[in-house]
């Protein structure tokens, strides 16, 4: 499950015509390979800190949407681990190429990216906006058993930034009673287009006190830890908290102000 709906203080949300493309997609497939699976519907709380210079901590009440069939999944509204990334990743569809209980292999779309508009926003007067793209690739879980691991090979195929991410973590999911947790580790690399896309400036775009920057790519260490407590067998209350650190292709920026991210969400979900 990941995120959904309108940006907010730089903060990327698809938008309205993105979230009518991916539910459309799951009336799509609706007669075939999602047959028999799950709905999970709810809201969630998510708030923390924007990198980008003149913003403040955000906080956002967005709805969940999120579906698991045989193959197939979609995801609107929980955000996950990529919300401690930076690059959030806030919705996207996933289907399972290979699937046991060892390993798998999926080929997913999400949208991606550190939406950046300077109508908002004095001290980003001057900029062109950038706005979040959409990335396709792999997706593959490996449980060891003694943990999980998990690599994404991700590109940009929107035509907005042409470039790539690379993100490797380990998780340990922990079960007691009603309570699943999942603590996880890793490390996302971006490619040097994506961030001179999202926080490069142009010579056309220097102002007093922002000089012209061309990104490099960069490395984003995070940690997060994530739960789920089963209140009822349908009705789920979830959250989570994480913290990430921007790679210095990213940090020099001269629109970025914090190199240090954190930030938190609490929700709940009915599954039916």
């Amino acid at each position: 499950m990941q995120y959904s709906h309108k940006r907010l203080h730089g903060i990327p949300y698809p938008g309205r015509k993105a979230m009518a493309v991916l539910l459309s997609a799951i009336c799509l497939l609706g007669d075939t390979s999602v047959q028999a699976g799950e709905w999970w519907v709810g809201g969630n709380l998510g708030g923390g800190r924007n990198p980008l210079v003149g913003e403040d901590g955000y906080a956002v009440l967005v709805p969940v949407v999120a579906y698991c069939g045989e193959r197939f999944y979609a995801n609107l509204g929980n955000p996950g681990p990529e919300f401690f990334r930076g690059m959030g990743d806030f919705a996207g569809l996933g289907y399972h190429l290979l699937d046991d209980e060892q390993f798998t292999l999926d080929l997913v779309g999400k949208f991606g990216g550190l939406a950046v508009d300077p109508d908002d926003n004095d001290e980003l007067d001057g900029l062109d906006e950038r706005k979040p793209g959409f990335n396709m690739g792999l997706s593959a879980r490996w449980d060891t058993g003694l943990g999980e691991l998990n690599g994404q090979v991700l590109t940009d195929v929107s035509g907005r930034s042409k470039g790539q991410e690379l993100v490797a973590s380990y998780a340990y999911p922990l079960s007691f009673g009603a309570w699943q947790l999942r603590p996880e580790l890793g490390v996302s690399w971006v490619s040097q287009d994506s961030v001179d896309y999202y926080v490069g400036v142009d010579e056309d775009e220097v102002r007093p006190g922002r000089a012209a920057y061309e990104g490099d790519a960069a490395a984003i260490p995070f940690a997060s830890i994530q739960a789920d407590y089963a209140l009822t067998e349908r009705t789920h209350l979830i959250g989570g908290i994480g913290v990430g650190r921007l790679g210095d292709g990213i940090a020099d920026s001269p629109i970025i102000e914090e190199r240090n991210l954190v930030g938190g969400y609490v929700g709940a979900v009915y599954r039916f």
